[in-house]
């Protein structure tokens, strides 16, 4: 029997007719991922090594929450159990049971919404799973090929296709079919480029982040200039994400505002006060198609559905779980998956990074940095190495050079003087800012 349904019907019976009325429960959910991974990867120009062999797993695995009838709750998570005969039951519910908590904000389980249609499976990841997965050896066989002498390369390559189950006991019952697929690679761990989402990655979109990688690499082979004080900071999309996850993700929690854990208030939220620039919106939106944050359900049961965070510059909300929505006075707004689903725009956003980079005549720019997880996410300070920043000199990167950056990333998105460009590779921009710069 399915994990769900054996979970289903456990659940369903404590409701209505329970063995041990103690164990009598009010309300349940259950959201379940039932999945086949296959990876492959490359460990010092090695594939399949003893570090990285090829491999195959599948399972099911999730959460329960359960509201018993004294009012109490209980989290648990659950997977598949060896053996033919094995089950949850009885007992599986006293653990349970004894593990309750009182929560009275946290009983509610709402009901059902209608569900959005939203792409989040891709039939070419299903064949791959289901066998034909030459596309993947192929896939290694060619970044290993492409690989510059004498480039050590590590790489990662995974696919993911399965089902995801979310039951509760107000009458939702959805299963729907999702994939993922990603791949990574880094050269000399100095540079490297990756793609992530619900669907197989294009030729072109291979072929523009390959170009790319090698392009930095390339330029990592010559020492840049030192920067100076007019030098223009540029992050890049993926440290943008870094900083997103380390700044905005946290601040923007319902229950750290609630609880005066956040740089923002709640009156700030009512009040729609403006703290970041004109013009700039950040939004959570699952309804994008094959994009790894997207999905048509939250694990509450919550519909997906587009929220905006901030609007115009101003705070419109911050993201509510049910709970938090229940103390905030409003209603569960779309959650991020981390940073995946999260997307910062600016109506000054340029066109491309081609463009952006030939009016540059003195820059440099920053693809990563050491310490981001030790700065104070609260303040938004920061003060950070970057080490093997790319240098920009009359619209070319020349080479590479070592610097330190000291900001405040708040500061950075209120100023009218950011720039937004569009990257071609990914869903976040690429910041050009003024802020503390030095050369190491």
């Amino acid at each position: 029997m399915k994990l769900v349904a054996q979970l289903e019907d456990l659940l369903y019976k404590a409701q209505t007719s329970p063995v041990n009325p103690e164990l009598k429960v009010h309300d349940w959910r259950i959201v379940i991922h039932e999945a086949q991974l296959i990876s492959l990867g490359i460990r010092d120009n090695a594939p399949g090594s003893v570090y990285t062999p090829p491999s195959y797993r599948q399972g099911e695995s999730g959460e329960i929450f359960i509201v018993w009838e004294d009012g109490r709750l209980s989290q648990a998570q659950v997977q598949s159990l060896p053996g033919n005969n094995s089950f949850y039951g009885q007992e599986q519910l006293n653990e349970w049971y004894q593990a309750a908590y009182e929560d009275p904000d946290g009983r509610e389980i709402p009901a059902p919404e209608a569900m959005p249609l939203v792409a989040v499976e891709d039939r070419a990841v299903q064949k791959i799973l289901a066998g034909e997965d030459e596309i993947l050896f192929e896939q290694l066989k060619r970044l290993l090929g492409g690989r510059p002498n004498p480039a050590k390369m590590q790489a990662s390559i995974q696919a993911v296709w399965g089902y995801r189950h979310v039951r509760h006991s107000r009458g939702l019952a959805v299963t729907y079919q999702e994939s993922q697929y990603g791949f990574s690679f880094s050269l000399d761990s100095l540079v490297g480029g990756g793609f992530a989402k619900r669907r197989l990655i294009r030729e072109d979109e291979w072929d523009k982040i390959w170009r790319q990688t090698l392009n930095y690499y390339q330029a990592m082979g010559h020492e840049g200039s030192p920067v100076g004080p007019q030098t223009t900071v540029i992050f890049s999309p993926e440290l943008v994400d870094s900083f997103l996850s380390q700044f905005i993700i946290p601040n923007f929690v319902g229950q750290s505002i609630l609880e005066g854990q956040s740089s923002f208030q709640t009156e700030q939220f009512f009040n729609q006060e403006k703290v970041f620039d004109e013009g700039l919106t950040l939004l959570i939106d699952p309804l994008r198609p094959f994009e790894l944050g997207s999905y048509l359900v939250t694990s509450e049961g919550i519909a997906g559905k587009r929220t905006n965070l901030v609007q115009n510059g101003a705070l419109i909300t911050p993201f509510l779980r049910v709970k938090d929505a229940r103390r905030w006075g409003g209603s569960p707004t779309a959650i991020p998956m981390g940073t995946s689903g999260l997307y910062l725009k600016h109506d000054r956003e340029s066109a491309s990074w081609p463009e952006a980079i030939a009016g540059i005549e003195d820059g440099v720019l920053i693809l990563s940095v050491l310490g981001m997880h030790t700065q104070n996410s609260v303040s938004g300070e920061y003060s950070l190495s970057a080490p093997q920043s790319l240098r920009i000199q009359n619209g070319k990167i020349v080479g590479k050079t070592d610097v330190k950056l000291s900001g405040n990333f708040f500061k950075d998105l209120k100023s009218p003087l950011t720039q937004y460009v569009k990257s071609e590779l990914g869903t976040k921009p690429y910041l050009v800012v003024k802020t503390g710069l030095q050369a190491l």
